[in-house]
C-alpha cells in the first residue's frame, strides 16, 4: 500500500484555484507587506474556517473529525509557534500562509529543541501566549510554578510537547 504524501505549501496553494488566485492578487499588488499578510489571514479564516484565536475552536466539531492524535490549533498559535522556532524569518506573509497550512493538515511543529534551550533544566508547565498583534504573536513557554498571566500571556494550554 502507498503511504499518502501532503502537499507542500506550494503545492497547496496551486492546487487551489481560488486560493491562488487570492494569494497572486495580495503578493503581487502594491499594498505594504503587513496588510498583505492581514489580507491574507483574513481569507484563511473567512474561507477556510480556520481559527484566528484558541477561543474560536470548535472543539466539539474536531472531536467528531475522528483524530485523537491532533490538538486543534488557531493561527494565532501556529504564529507564534513559528516565530519560536524561526525567529529570523519574520515575513508576515510567510507565517500567515504556513500557519494556514499545518491547520489544514493538522499538522504541529516540532520545537523540542528551541524548548530545551529555553527551558535548561526547568520542567515546562505548558504554552503561553501573548501579544495583542496576532503577527506578532509570541510563544512563552511556561516553567513549572510560573504563572502565565504573570507573564503577560493571552492564553494557555497544557498541552507539553
Amino acid at each position: 500500500m502507498k503511504r499518502k504524501t501532503l502537499p507542500s505549501l506550494e503545492e497547496w496553494i496551486d492546487s487551489d484555484p481560488r486560493l491562488n488566485e487570492k494569494t497572486t492578487e495580495l503578493f503581487e499588488s502594491n499594498l505594504p507587506i503587513d496588510q498583505q499578510a492581514r489580507e491574507a489571514l483574513r481569507y484563511m479564516v473567512k474561507v477556510y474556517g480556520f481559527p484566528l484565536t484558541p477561543i474560536e475552536i470548535d472543539y466539539e466539531k474536531e472531536e467528531s473529525d475522528g483524530d485523537s492524535s491532533y490538538t486543534p490549533t488557531s493561527m494565532f498559535e501556529q504564529i507564534a509557534k513559528l516565530r519560536f522556532t524561526d525567529p529570523e524569518n519574520t515575513d508576515p506573509r510567510y507565517l500567515v500562509m504556513t500557519a494556514a497550512y499545518l491547520i489544514k493538515y493538522r499538522l504541529d511543529l516540532d520545537m523540542s529543541d528551541e524548548l530545551k534551550y529555553y527551558l535548561g533544566n526547568d520542567r515546562l508547565q505548558g504554552l503561553g501566549y501573548r501579544g495583542d498583534d496576532i503577527l506578532k504573536a509570541e510563544l512563552i513557554p511556561v516553567k513549572k510554578g510560573e504563572s502565565w498571566s504573570d507573564l503577560g500571556c493571552r492564553f494557555f494550554t497544557k498541552q507539553v510537547v
